[in-house]
């Protein structure tokens, strides 16, 4: 779950790299789901809400972090994904 404040990117964003980090100002639980949808500031200003499905929260050295303990010791190419949490390069 991503609190205020934090650095997020696009999950599937493959620009992501190049891309400056989105801030979360806010988030919500969305109506008749467990679902929550946020609302994120964009590096030029906007402002869009998107749902947690969408988003990735960022760690320290601005690489996604998604709580696995495999992922930061390896390299991944192209297509390829962690065998424990499944993300991909």
């Amino acid at each position: 779950m991503l609190s205020i404040g934090d650095k997020v990117k696009f999950k599937n964003d493959l620009a992501t790299l190049v891309i400056e980090a989105m801030v979360v100002v806010k988030k919500r639980r969305m109506f008749a789901s467990n679902t929550h949808a946020y609302t994120v500031k964009c590096p030029n200003g906007e402002v869009a809400e998107y749902d947690e499905t969408q988003l990735v929260k960022l760690n320290y050295n601005g690489w996604a972090s998604n709580n696995c303990k495999n992922c930061d010791d390896m390299v991944l190419y192209l297509d390829e994904e962690c065998p424990d949490c499944g993300r991909q390069a």
